[in-house]
């Protein structure tokens, strides 16, 4: 286990000083939506990660070893929108290729067993080192160990892989975070933008120039505020009564597409199904 030892320590030090996860584990990141996408995508990985060895009955004696739905949650906390209220539009975090490839790579050697729980240990002892939980890790490393002795070369060469994955998440993330921290200013332009629709401050309802298609004048507004709610800037209940219910169902179909689609994607990922349009 010496070669393993030192290569996980000189992988975990690499890993932690990319830029993305240095800024996370420095409290760094300046957007709340970055800490949520993060916890999302390793959240996928440990669902497909978990559910495969499970059907492989590797961890059938350690079932507390789990910890998908603690990721679950994790990253719903720390997403900036909310999930449960059904007057807001749902709005999911983007799956990183590198996720995507991630979990193919799982599919692809779920027939192996000591190849699965060579990522399950790579990936769960780094959760329970830095979450303390030293009594799960030695018993993880006790089934480990028991492929390990027939399996050296393959089983280190699935844990570097394992390593390669997650640092190409980190890249994903770091481009993702320069595009967030782009496009945000912008959407917080918009925000002002879209209380002055409602504020009726845009000139939109001015008839100085002639009288305008009033059916594509309420849905041009209607979008507005919907947008506004989205962004939070704005309630339905302090929307203007003629447009209340037209923002309503609107939110409602996007609501309903939106969990829908997470239905679809979490399913394909335990199956290993991942379409290719959740491509990053």
């Amino acid at each position: 286990m010496k070669e393993l030892e030192e290569f996980v320590d000189k992988a975990r030090k690499t890993f932690d000083d990319l830029p993305f996860i240095s800024d996370y584990l420095n409290k760094n990141l300046k957007h709340k939506e970055l800490v949520g996408t993060y916890l999302y995508n390793q959240t996928l990985i440990i669902q497909k990660l978990e559910f495969e060895c499970r059907e492989a009955g590797l961890t059938k004696d350690i079932p507390e070893i789990e910890i998908q739905k603690q990721l679950d949650e994790a990253w719903k906390a720390e997403w900036p929108y909310e999930a449960e209220d059904v007057s807001k539009p749902w709005v999911q975090p983007s799956m990183m290729f590198a996720t995507q490839n991630w979990a193919e790579h799982i599919d692809e050697i779920k027939s192996k067993r000591h190849k699965l729980i060579a990522h399950l240990y790579a990936t769960h002892s780094e959760i329970m080192i830095n979450q303390g939980t030293s009594v799960l890790k030695e018993r993880l490393t006790q089934k480990f160990e028991e492929f390990y002795k027939e399996h050296k070369d393959e089983m280190l060469e699935e844990i570097k892989v394992s390593w390669d994955m997650r640092n190409s998440m980190a890249h994903d993330l770091e481009a993702h975070k320069e595009h967030m921290e782009e496009i945000l200013p912008r959407i917080a332009l918009f925000k002002i933008a879209a209380q002055e629709i409602m504020e009726d401050k845009s000139g939109l309802n001015d008839m100085s120039g002639g009288a305008k298609d009033e059916t594509e004048d309420m849905k041009v507004r209607a979008e507005l505020m919907k947008n506004a709610v989205t962004v939070r800037e704005a309630e339905v209940k302090d929307l203007p009564e003629e447009y209340q219910q037209l923002v309503k169902d609107d939110i409602a179909q996007e609501a309903e597409k939106k969990k829908l689609e997470e239905r679809e994607m979490k399913k394909a990922m335990a199956e290993g199904k991942v379409r290719t349009q959740w491509k990053h």
